[in-house]
């Protein structure tokens, strides 16, 4: 009996501590997320999910290019419903790295890693920054 109590309590305990793994984010504070990943607002603000690497164009580094590209992220916001809204980082264009959506604006700040020449990026590899902030 003792015994079963305490697999049951250690049951409990380790799934309390994986439910606190879960991560979360302030507004106005930096987020990092990985492919796949997603964070849930402290506020009770919508929940977003990292969810593709929709195009990498960007010049690796110490190369020549025509044009310096762009990297393209899809993020799934959910709140009262899923949304899906596509971000991108381009010099030059600050316009297409932020969105309004609802009482919300999403930032995207830096796609990690940056491109090397001779190098193909695995998309588990991928780790996005952004910062979420109320209107």
């Amino acid at each position: 009996m003792k015994k079963g109590l305490l697999l049951i309590g250690l049951f409990l305990l380790f799934g309390a501590a994986k439910c606190g793994k879960k991560s979360g984010y302030q507004l106005g504070e930096l987020l990092r997320l990985q492919l796949g990943e997603s964070a849930r607002c402290q506020c009770q603000g919508p929940e977003i999910q990292f969810t593709a690497i929709k195009e990498d164009s960007r010049c690796p580094e110490y190369t020549n290019c025509i044009w310096e590209g762009q990297a393209v992220v899809q993020f799934s916001l959910n709140n009262s419903g899923r949304q899906y809204i596509d971000l991108s980082l381009r010099d030059g264009h600050p316009e297409l790295a932020s969105r309004k959506v609802g009482d919300y604006i999403y930032r995207l700040e830096k796609v990690s890693p940056y491109p090397q020449a001779g190098r193909v990026t695995e998309p588990e590899e991928y780790i996005v920054e952004l910062v979420v902030e109320g209107i």
